[in-house]
């Protein structure tokens, strides 16, 4: 992910120069260790899901369902994604149009701050696909490093990533007519785990 550069350079500089002038073996071995881990948080594999109907709505990121509502007007699905969960591009749930993208700049409260819904850094997506809308709301978590929004209006695919979260929690809107293919505590891979499906 290019806008991950800003950070990658940076650290790596610093382990470098660490490197060069200290034969501090802990000291050398930590900046190694985060070096790594900072490239790591900026990797986007490629993936290609095994269900390519325009009616699949994938998972937009890897992590963990929280919880599954189902009610008369719309479904609703929370996921998890920590910091260690595998990549953390936010990518399209389904193929159409991106309608709608927006981020309220804010703060990286620990989600269990009672605070942190209100004030915390968030965002959303409003896709269509087959005439139907999809919502994808994104709130940043304590280890969060922003919320970048790396996507413009207009075409995209499903998986096409959208946005960078290295840990918080997204909430996937639903028409209620979808069939929901996951329950709370499913692992899921983002751009390649089936959520739901256009039809019940």
């Amino acid at each position: 992910m290019k806008i991950g550069w800003r950070y990658i350079l940076p650290v790596w500089g610093v382990t470098f120069l660490v490197l060069v002038f200290s034969d501090a073996v802990l000291l050398n071995l930590f900046l190694i260790v985060v070096s790594f881990l900072v490239a790591y948080l900026f990797y986007v594999p490629e993936r290609t899901a095994p269900e390519t109907s325009p009616e699949a709505l994938l998972s937009p990121i890897d992590g963990k369902v929280l919880s599954v509502e189902r009610g008369d007007a719309e479904s609703v699905i929370v996921l998890k994604k920590s910091l260690f969960d595998g990549s953390s591009a936010v990518r399209a749930p389904v193929g159409g149009e991106l309608l709608e993208r927006n981020i309220v700049h804010g703060l990286f409260l620990g989600s269990q701050t009672p605070l942190a819904a209100r004030l915390n850094e968030h965002g959303s997506f409003v896709f269509t696909f087959k005439e139907r809308r999809a919502e994808v709301a994104v709130r940043c978590g304590f280890y969060a490093l922003g919320l970048p929004i790396l996507a413009e209006r207009g075409g995209v695919e499903a998986g096409e990533v959208v946005a960078h979260l290295s840990e918080g929690t997204v909430e996937l809107r639903l028409p209620a007519t979808v069939r929901i293919d996951v329950n709370p505590g499913d692992r899921v891979v983002g751009g390649y785990s089936l959520l739901a499906y256009g039809n019940s």
